[in-house]
């Protein structure tokens, strides 16, 4: 009888340790707490041929998340930034992009303190392979765990081009599948913008800013 006990003990212990991982957020979601913070990944190959793509990821506590990527291809460099919201459902990742309102899929594994493996279910973007997996490894925090770096999406974020070509190449790694609707050149505080203006495969519309400050004039 004295066994039987501890071992109720001993499940209730470990199943109260396991709720204690999750955090409801306010809208009524799930976040599991051990993968906030500041992490780092790479693959190659993976989602095209003679790509190399390189990431940091910050999952903050209130189900928001700044994805910056640096993408090289043919030695050529893109470096990119997403946003967006992630929780737990069903005990899968779930990670929904702001621009291209998608969600993806995770099945997720805590391999210790510094290491997740993540394998996807279902993905918005083609890969080379059905199966696709990577770990992301945790590192000290290299900035504050909110979105304050340059997104393109207001003047005050605007992203610094050199090229109009610059523009382009950012909203089509930026916004897969949106439809271009219109460019304009504005003036903002005296220094010249452009911004380009798109519709999401959802019907929203998404405005880009950029700082043409460096080109502007030189033609």
């Amino acid at each position: 009888m004295s066994k039987l006990i501890t071992l109720t003990l001993v499940f209730v212990t470990l199943n109260s340790s396991s709720f204690a991982q999750f955090k409801t957020l306010s809208n009524g979601k799930q976040i599991d707490k051990r993968l906030t913070g500041t992490w780092e990944g790479s693959e190659k190959d993976t989602q095209m041929e003679g790509m190399t793509k390189k990431w940091t990821m910050i999952r903050n506590d209130d189900g928001t998340f700044q994805l910056d990527f640096e993408i090289t291809t043919d030695g050529e460099t893109d470096k990119t930034t997403e946003t967006g919201t992630w929780w737990i459902e069903n005990a899968k990742f779930h990670e929904y992009h702001d621009y291209s309102g998608m969600t993806d899929v995770y099945e997720y594994e805590i391999l210790n303190k510094k290491s997740v493996k993540f394998k996807s279910q279902s993905l918005a973007m083609e890969m080379n392979t059905d199966s696709y997996e990577f770990i992301d490894h945790k590192v000290k925090n290299k900035k504050k765990n909110k979105m304050s770096k340059q997104d393109g999406l207001s003047f005050e974020t605007a992203l610094k081009v050199n090229s109009v070509a610059e523009e382009y190449d950012f909203v089509r790694l930026n916004c897969q599948d949106c439809t271009f609707i219109r460019q304009a050149l504005v003036e903002h505080k005296k220094k010249p913008y452009d911004i380009l203006t798109l519709e999401k495969p959802n019907g929203d519309e998404i405005n880009y800013y950029f700082d043409i400050n460096s080109f502007y004039g030189n033609f």
